[in-house]
């Protein structure tokens, strides 16, 4: 590797009989007018203060062949195309009668003359971006896409040149602020690892997102031009349409938890994928297995899957609706284990075959059904979703991983480990279902509150369309004097506080500002007339506002109103019936250290056991060693209130005699851990010193010990 301080025009973009080129693993020319600016004003201002303006590293490679030099651009690629766009731009605003001493100049910059037309533009892009920049570079500008980069930066251009001339400066100094451009040329050498040198250069300032990270480490081992392009197209192109841009990045984090299952960091996707990356050999099989789990995230995720039925893709649209996006590395898993579902859509099978296949695809849509109603039901009764992500992260591997047997009953596998959790984590009940229908404030869940009412109304085969309509309060949230008097001016506040927002006082009725806070026989007309008018078709939801006999609005009405929506409801999500008890999942013992003469000597160096982890406050942790259950802890509770811990790092806490420093802003030696940049801790201790300050820290915050134990299993 060879690095020189250069003038970028002078010594790069002007040298003659080179192509510089983007490589399909860069990411797309994404400056915007503002970088653009940025460079911009900083040539005008480099010219007023006779200065060079530094620009930042030009990272190459390059290769010669018949005195023509190829050079891959490895960073930097920014840099370069704006900087072509803007002489481009500069070219463009010079006159035919003038400075053409300056425009010659330029255009034997921009191309190679007297060689073949693939090789004229000095400058190839990437393939999303090389079709704008050949119009702008070959002057077909009437044909631009006005909304690229490339098209609005290359216009924002002429106009910041069209001004600054006509304020008095000249196209000589405007080129000459261009030419004294500097950079850092770096050039690599065949055993240079350009993926390392890359990764080190924007380790700070670029802000890459992780997909680009990823695509690069994917592409840039792949050292065949010809091969990395064929690979970019039939790989990572396809993956994008499958999924979408904006869904990439999330899809590998989902992708490396399901695959490991540990708590990932999702500012450490990158390193991650990388270690996994490093344990396959195949580079092929990688790519091939990306794309295989693509085409389930395009199911999971997009909800618009052409190899799954469209109830597949409805059942799984719920997940989204929900916001309960920790469940998809579980369901990755789970559309893995049944990727023959996938051929009734793909390939042309017998009817034995097929007829076989559809009980699989059966199976698979009521396991997605009975995770779109545990979702339902944790949503409606406000079970906290802190634990979901863990959770589901290790749920494939305590359902079938200890004991392979309950594949072959897969789904009651499933259904039966959600049923009979101890946690919070279980399939909330019917009753605390139903509480939560009559009770939870439902206006806030706004999302589910309209999923429910599509359910109600549009259980036939005319729906209506809801989506556009608001939803109305009867019980209206001012309530004028008379709603007062009605209800009664001792209870009123009582029944409105505890009803108000609750699915049995909500609808849709098409005219909420109509409706305003009138009192409750007033509403009835209006909607009766409505009806009567035929302005309105949404009946079963507003069956009370039809029924004669119903001339006041309390307590309750708005409970038995609540009573019928909710059988509903309930009847289209059932809690699941015949469990199937007898089926065996990992099973864990409990080791509670709120007593301090109390020891894990039962359990540690047992043959029978192995350490698990600890449990907190209802949710499993995995850990391998007690120092790491005392670091979690400690994390968990620092995130909780940083302030305790913060205090006794300020002051460098250690025991009255003892020498090591326990709590720190810095670190102080090789046995401290590292909890925040800003906190570290000694851990360098035994696993009864470790519990006692585990005990200290509770009685510090607050907490009940009782909330905490260590876990043990089964040895394997």
């Amino acid at each position: 590797m060879q690095a020189f301080n250069r003038k970028l025009y002078t010594k790069i973009i002007e040298q003659t009989y080179r192509q510089y080129t983007i490589p399909v693993y860069q990411r797309s020319y994404s400056w915007k007018k503002q970088q653009c600016n940025q460079l911009f004003d900083d040539i005008i201002d480099s010219v007023k203060k006779e200065r060079n303006h530094y620009l930042g590293s030009l990272v190459y490679s390059e290769k010669t062949e018949d005195n023509f030099s190829f050079c891959p651009i490895i960073d930097g690629q920014q840099r370069l195309t704006t900087v072509i766009l803007l002489l481009k731009a500069l070219y463009d605003s010079i006159g035919n009668d003038e400075n053409q001493r300056i425009k010659n100049r330029i255009y034997n910059s921009l191309y190679n003359d007297n060689c073949e037309d693939r090789y004229k533009i000095k400058l190839k892009s990437i393939d999303s971006d090389n079709e704008e920049l050949e119009k702008v570079l070959m002057g077909s500008i009437d044909d631009l896409d006005s909304t690229s980069n490339i098209s609005i930066n290359y216009f924002n251009f002429k106009d910041r040149l069209k001004k600054v001339i006509e304020d008095g400066m000249t196209v000589d100094e405007i080129f000459e602020g261009i030419t004294n451009l500097e950079i850092v040329e770096i050039i690599l050498a065949e055993e240079d690892d350009a993926q390392l040198i890359f990764e080190s250069i924007n380790s700070t300032g670029m802000n890459l997102e992780t997909s680009d990270l990823i695509r690069n480490f994917l592409l840039m081992g792949i050292k065949d031009a010809g091969k990395q392009r064929e690979y970019y197209k039939k790989y990572w192109v396809k993956l994008q349409n499958d999924i979408g841009k904006e869904n990439v990045e999330k899809f590998f984090y989902d992708f490396l938890v399901m695959k490991d299952t540990r708590y990932i960091e999702e500012s450490k996707v990158y390193e991650n994928f990388k270690n996994y990356y490093r344990l396959v050999n195949n580079q092929e099989d990688v790519f091939e297995e990306i794309i295989r789990y693509g085409e389930y995230y395009k199911l999971i995720v997009c909800n618009n899957s052409r190899t799954y039925s469209k109830k597949s893709n409805e059942l799984c649209s719920l997940f989204g609706l929900l916001k309960h996006s920790t469940i998809y590395p579980f369901l990755l898993n789970v559309c893995n284990d049944f990727k023959d579902v996938q051929k009734l859509y793909k390939e042309s099978l017998s009817s034995e075959e097929a007829e076989q296949i559809r009980v699989k695809e059966k199976e698979f849509n009521d396991i997605l059904f009975l995770f779109g109603n545990y979702a339902l039901r944790r949503a409606v009764a406000e079970i906290p979703s802190s634990s979901l992500r863990r959770f589901y992260a290790g749920l494939y591997d305590r359902v079938f991983e200890k004991n392979k047997s309950n594949l072959a009953k897969y789904y009651k596998a499933l259904e039966a480990y959600i049923c009979t959790l101890s946690t919070y984590d279980k399939m909330p009940s019917d009753s605390t279902f139903n509480e939560g229908l009559h009770y939870k404030n439902m206006y806030k869940k706004s999302r589910v509150l309209r999923y429910f009412f599509d359910i109600i109304e549009n259980d036939n085969k005319e729906p209506v369309d809801m989506s556009d309509l608001t939803i109305e309060h009867i019980l209206p949230e001012t309530l004028s004097n008379q709603w007062k008097k009605n209800l009664g001016e001792d209870k009123y506040q009582e029944i409105y506080d505890k009803y108000v927002h609750t699915l049995g006082n909500l609808s849709i009725t098409g005219y909420n500002s109509e409706y305003s806070n009138y009192p409750f026989d007033e509403k009835k007309k209006m909607f009766k007339s409505y009806i009567d008018e035929d302005k309105t078709k949404i009946t079963r939801l507003n069956k009370e506002l039809l029924d004669e006999e119903i001339n006041f609005w309390g307590e309750k009405e708005i409970i038995d109103r609540a009573d019928r929506l909710s059988e509903i409801i309930i009847d289209k999500y059932p809690y699941p019936q015949n469990i199937d008890t007898s089926l065996e999942f990992e099973k864990f013992y409990e080791f509670y250290i709120d007593n301090p003469d109390d020891d894990a000597d039962e359990y540690v160096d047992n043959p029978n056991y192995k350490l698990y982890g600890f449990q907190y406050d209802g949710v499993k942790y995995r850990a391998s060693y007690f120092k790491n259950i005392y670091v979690e802890m400690v994390k968990i509770l620092y995130s909780t209130n940083p302030a305790i811990l913060d205090e006794l790092a300020e002051r460098r806490f250690k025991f009255e005699y003892g020498t090591k420093i326990v709590f720190s802003k810095e670190r102080d030696n090789q046995w401290q851990t590292e909890i925040t940049p800003d906190l570290f801790i000694e851990t360098g201790y035994s696993r009864h010193m470790l519990f006692w300050w585990i005990r200290e820290l509770f009685n510090k915050y607050q907490i009940d010990l009782s909330n905490f134990c260590i876990l043990f299993t089964d040895k394997d």
